[in-house]
């Protein structure tokens, strides 16, 4: 998965949820691989923000592990994995 692929879900989700008005549609959290992770390009927006939030983009939470497979999870399907939720930043910040 790349960012650009990851944006175009978040646009996607974001459209759904303010069409439905419900916050649990919005994005909680990217479930990433290693492989993927290694692949952001450096010196993109991701960034861990501190020991606390975690690796983050566009303000939502990214989790990384050999493990995962690439997905994005809603607020309501993230739960704690994607606390504390923060507004969705535009694309670039």
């Amino acid at each position: 998965m790349t960012l650009e692929d990851v944006d175009h879900l978040f646009a996607i989700m974001a459209a759904e949820a303010t069409e439905k008005d419900d916050d649990g549609l919005l994005p909680g959290a990217v479930m990433l691989s290693v492989d993927s992770y290694c692949r952001i390009p450096h010196g993109s927006p991701v960034a861990c923000t501190n020991i606390l939030h975690g690796i983050r983009y566009r303000g939502v939470r990214m989790n990384v592990a050999r493990n995962y497979e690439d997905k994005i999870l809603s607020r309501a399907e993230a739960g704690e994995g994607g606390h504390p939720f923060f507004d969705l930043s535009p694309i670039g910040i």
